[in-house]
């Protein structure tokens, strides 16, 4: 018979791998390194067997993420080395800059002017449809030309990009993302469902990511911070001759095209975009004749390295995630929440959120709760409409933790450590989540008449 305490300790288990994880982390551990660690809490606090745990359910769960990250990142990479090597980047950097800077505007207007510009056109790629991570690598060599201008620290590049990627792309009515076609799937409702609480969400989203980072900001130069590029980040020099503005945005929209119109494979649709990039950036790459050929295996080694360190990184910390959930106590915390005795509304973000903080997966927790929670919910007068869009809205509050997979995939490729780099992302993908969740409930509860 199991012994009571021995239950007890399944459950205290998983809260000090998780402890365990984020306390690593924020001391600046190799995340592969904190995974394993995290992992052997809970083993051994569960008298598991250590060695065929590790081997068959961590390394299971560590191949999986692998292999359905790495090509994405690995390609994701090839294109924005070749925007950095040729200048590309800085051709399309400085048009939208032009466009938004005014020589003669104050230091705010050009914070805002560059976290509305990063969001929104990041925003605008993952709204299509486009994979949050390629997303993530074909913007952050212009991202990082718009700080320049601006004089935004780099450590607040991710949390910029991250408003536009994991908050309003994802959640918004008619998004493309795997999120809204998940809850489409497990409701039998459109892409559209609760578009005015959605709309007002997103906002909403927008509003208080740009006014709390650009306080953030301004106390960082305050404090003497400045923009300057990392040790890893390519730079075209200013001076050198670079492609057309327009001519550069090409492979990014034939990228956009090929994934959202013809339904090509990303990866497939990324690699078109990386050689078509390398037949018009051609003549800006440096060097010439023998130089050149092997500036295009530095490329290749460079953007291997680039998405190797990441994917390793997350591979660990879900081999670990993939642990916790075979633990029995894991199914039971599930359990236990949705037999609360609370407003079905309240079920249902605390539902979706659990298992987005349990397992760092928005999708995950849309395909566990949705199916679970909406029977209740629509017994007690909430439409289908409430249950996709508030779903859609509360899974990404808590999947961006320390431990998430999606912090530590945006950290790496940015080269920053979490210390630095998280505050800014906390706020965008956790406070403002959370404020346009609480928006788009009460938007939907009171006013369920509105499309």
């Amino acid at each position: 018979m199991e012994r009571p305490w021995f239950r007890v300790m399944g459950y205290v288990s998983i809260f000090l791998g998780l402890a365990a994880v984020i306390c690593l982390m924020m001391r600046r551990w190799s995340p592969l390194m904190v995974g394993i660690a995290a992992a052997a809490v809970v083993i051994f606090m569960n008298g598991l067997p250590y060695g065929e745990t590790m081997m068959t359910t961590f390394f299971d769960g560590f191949c999986t993420s692998f292999q359905s990250l790495f090509p994405l990142i690995f390609s994701g990479s090839l294109l924005a080395q070749v925007y950095n090597r040729s200048g590309a980047v800085n051709a399309v950097g400085d048009m939208i800059a032009n466009a938004l800077f005014k020589e003669d505007a104050g230091a705010t207007r050009k914070y805002v002017s560059c976290i509305l510009a990063m969001a929104l056109a990041s925003g605008a790629l993952a709204f299509c449809g486009l994979n949050a991570l390629v997303t993530l690598m074909a913007m952050y060599p212009i991202a990082l030309r718009l700080m320049e201008r601006a004089n935004v620290p780099k450590r607040f590049v991710m949390g910029i990009l991250s408003c536009g990627v994991y908050t309003f792309a994802m959640s918004a009515p008619g998004s493309a993302e795997t999120v809204n076609i998940l809850a489409m799937q497990a409701l039998s409702t459109s892409s559209y469902e609760g578009i005015v609480g959605g709309i007002a969400a997103c906002i909403v989203e927008i509003l208080v990511t740009t006014v709390l980072t650009t306080v953030m900001i301004k106390k960082a130069v305050a404090r003497g911070e400045r923009f300057a590029y990392g040790p890893r980040d390519v730079v075209a020099t200013s001076d050198a001759k670079c492609p057309n503005a327009m001519v550069s945005l090409i492979p990014l929209l034939v990228l956009v095209v090929l994934f959202n119109l013809f339904k090509v494979n990303i990866f497939s649709a990324t690699m078109i975009a990386w050689l078509l990039s390398l037949v018009l950036f051609w003549k800006y790459l440096p060097g010439r004749g023998r130089k050149k050929r092997a500036e295009i295996l530095k490329i290749m080694q460079a953007a291997g390295e680039q998405a190797f360190g990441p994917v390793s990184a997350v591979g660990s910390i879900v081999g670990f995630t993939t642990i916790v959930q075979s633990l029995p106590e894991f199914q039971n915390m599930l359990d236990a929440v949705f037999r609360l005795d609370l407003s079905p509304a309240v079920i249902l973000i605390a539902a979706v959120c659990m298992i987005a903080a349990l397992t760092s997966s928005s999708t995950a927790a849309i395909r566990i709760a949705v199916p679970i929670v909406a029977e209740r919910c629509t017994e007690a007068g909430l439409s289908l409409a409430f249950v996709h869009r508030v779903s859609c809205f509360a899974c990404s509050i808590v999947d961006t933790l320390p431990y998430g997979t999606a912090v530590i995939i945006n950290l790496g490729i940015a080269d920053l450590d979490m210390k630095g780099g998280y505050p800014p992302m906390f706020v965008a993908t956790t406070l403002a989540t959370a404020c346009g969740t609480l928006v788009c409930a009460l938007v939907m509860y009171f006013f369920p008449y509105l499309p």
